[in-house]
């Protein structure tokens, strides 16, 4: 037991000696404890690199994902019949099924997946319009602004409902 106090205290000292805060020593000690078979379980957990995606701010798969929760939302809120604005109401579907279903926060895939959508629909469904000479251009943000914050409106109640099922009581 006393030389592994003696060989964490060497490790403190080279890593505040020099290697400007490169840490040196902590896999010999880890690589000690395993040989002396008290931290098994930690020193797996520390020596294996993380393959998950949660220090990313953008993943392309959550993106593709975003479009398709949106678009499916959109979908929808078109079959209604005769009630004006329900592919807006299907942005804010998309983003609360996509907030209630998804592990992580993403609202800038969410956002972008928003504006997108709901500014590609408006100019899209004013094509004969934008053909006699309306500005496609602003329509196109003005209506993809609405998407944006749409979508990240249902993603964030989605979010919301989720980690009220799955908190403790």
């Amino acid at each position: 037991m006393a030389e592994r106090t003696e060989e964490r205290t060497r490790d403190a000292d080279a890593q505040s000696d020099g290697d400007l805060g490169v840490d040196v020593g902590t896999t010999e000690s880890v690589e000690t404890d395993v040989a002396v078979g008290e931290a098994r379980d930690t020193a797996s957990s520390v020596t294996e690199p993380s393959t998950t995606d949660s220090g990313s701010y953008f993943s392309l798969r959550a993106l593709l994902f975003a479009f398709g929760a949106v678009g499916g939302g959109m979908v929808l809120g078109g079959l209604i019949p005769l009630v004006p604005f329900t592919e807006l109401l299907g942005i804010v579907l998309g983003g609360f099924v996509y907030g209630l279903l998804a592990s992580e926060r993403r609202y800038a895939e969410l956002g972008l997946a928003g504006g997108v959508s709901g500014g590609a629909t408006a100019v899209l469904s004013l094509l004969p319009q934008l053909a006699a000479g309306l500005n496609g251009t602003r329509l196109f943000a003005i209506a993809g602004g609405v998407g944006l914050v749409l979508a990240l409106v249902g993603h964030y109640f989605g979010r919301d409902l989720r980690s009220g099922l799955t908190r403790d009581l």
